[in-house]
């Protein structure tokens, strides 16, 4: 047997050692205000028709998200840009009761934090997520959302609270 190395042994040396002295990546986080929050879509492929998205950037990260693309609109990177550098919509609670109140708003279930992790780790600085859905709890509007975060469960007595209601979806 051999004892030589070849060239990918080489390589992963070198990438490891340059992993290795790279500096520690960090999250940057931009707040904005947003001019509305609630975006819509009429695609048969998609099972929500509204969604609220109270961030823009996700710091979990997963190589599979379909949000990834979304940051090249910010002439950003969907690769580590999309992980590290961040938006937080700080108005995005009062937007969303004031859209909502509007005479001619049509109700439909909301999806939550949709395009990217409302409950991501930033939400436990800004907690953006919980403000809209306690919007949403207070006008007894429907609500649907995804996470892979246990962050969720600071938020069980509002998405308790509407599943108790009847017309609540």
């Amino acid at each position: 047997s051999s004892t030589s190395r070849g060239l990918g042994d080489v390589y992963k040396r070198q990438v490891y050692q340059e992993m290795e002295d790279a500096p520690p990546l960090r999250t940057q986080v931009q707040e904005e205000r947003a001019r509305t929050v609630i975006s819509h879509n009429s695609s048969p492929d998609v099972g929500f028709s509204a969604s609220v998205n109270p961030y823009r950037g996700c710091e979990h990260g997963c190589v599979y998200c379909f949000a990834r693309p979304s940051h090249s609109y910010l002439s950003l990177s969907p690769g580590l840009d999309f992980e590290t550098r961040l938006f937080a919509k700080t108005n995005a609670p009062e937007r969303l009761r004031a859209e909502i109140s509007k005479s001619n708003y049509k109700c439909t279930p909301i999806a939550l934090g949709i395009n990217t992790d409302g409950y991501q780790p930033i939400e436990r600085n800004y907690q953006i997520t919980r403000q809209c859905l306690e919007v949403l709890a207070d006008a007894k509007h429907p609500v649907s959302f995804v996470t892979k975060s246990a962050l969720i469960t600071s938020c069980l007595l509002y998405t308790s609270d509407a599943a108790d209601e009847e017309d609540s979806v």
